[in-house]
C-alpha cells in the first residue's frame, strides 16, 4: 500500500505541473472528469472485492493446532530458554497471521512447528503464488507509469517533455468521436 500512497503523491504533484502547461483546459474538460470518475470507481470496486473475506474453516483449525503447540502458557518447564523464545516468536507471528488472515504466515508457522498441513493449505499456496504475481504486475505497472517516469527524471527539460506528451495523450483520450 505504501507504493500506492507514494504514487498518489507523485500523481498529485505531477497534476499540479500539468495544470501549469494545460492551455487548452484538457484537465478541466467534462470528458476528463468522466474518465477520472470511472477509473476511481473501478479501483474502489477492485479494492472492496479484495477485502471481502471469511476465514476458511481449515485456517481456523490450523491456527488452533499451532497455537496450542506454542502458546507461552502451555509450554512445559523442561524446555530451554532458546526454545521458549522461538515458540514465543512463532506464537506472535501466528496471532498476526490470524488477525490479517495471512495464510502464508500461518503455513510458515505450521511448518516451523512441524504440523501437518491440511490439503486446503496447498490450495492456498497456489493462491498466494497468484497474489504474488498480481503484486509483481502492479509493481511493474507503477514502475512503467508516466507519473513514476516523470518523478524519476532528473532533467527539467525531459520532465517538461513527459508532461507535454502526457497532456497530448490525455487530449486524445478525451476527444469526442
Amino acid at each position: 500500500m505504501i507504493a500506492y500512497d507514494l504514487l498518489f503523491l507523485i500523481i498529485y504533484t505531477m497534476k499540479g505541473e500539468l495544470i501549469k502547461i494545460d492551455n487548452d483546459g484538457i484537465l478541466e474538460s467534462e470528458e476528463m472528469e468522466t474518465a477520472a470518475d470511472s477509473w476511481a470507481s473501478s479501483k474502489k470496486e477492485e479494492e472492496s472485492l479484495e477485502k471481502e473475506t471469511n476465514k476458511h474453516p481449515d485456517f481456523k483449525k490450523l491456527f488452533r493446532k499451532a497455537v496450542v503447540k506454542c502458546h507461552p502458557d502451555k509450554l512445559t518447564q523442561d524446555i530451554t530458554q532458546d526454545k521458549k523464545d522461538k515458540y514465543k516468536k512463532i506464537y506472535e507471528d501466528l496471532v498476526d497471521a490470524n488477525e490479517t488472515e495471512d495464510w502464508a504466515s500461518l503455513i510458515t508457522c505450521a511448518v516451523k512447528l512441524e504440523i501437518e498441513l491440511p490439503s486446503s493449505a496447498y490450495d492456498q499456496i497456489k493462491s498466494i503464488e497468484k497474489s504474488i504475481l498480481k503484486l509483481k504486475n502492479k509493481q511493474e505497472n507503477i514502475l512503467n507509469s508516466t507519473p513514476w517516469n516523470w518523478y524519476k527524471t532528473i532533467n527539467n527539460d525531459s520532465k517538461l517533455d513527459i508532461l507535454k506528451q502526457h497532456l497530448n495523450f490525455m487530449s486524445l483520450l478525451t476527444r469526442k468521436k
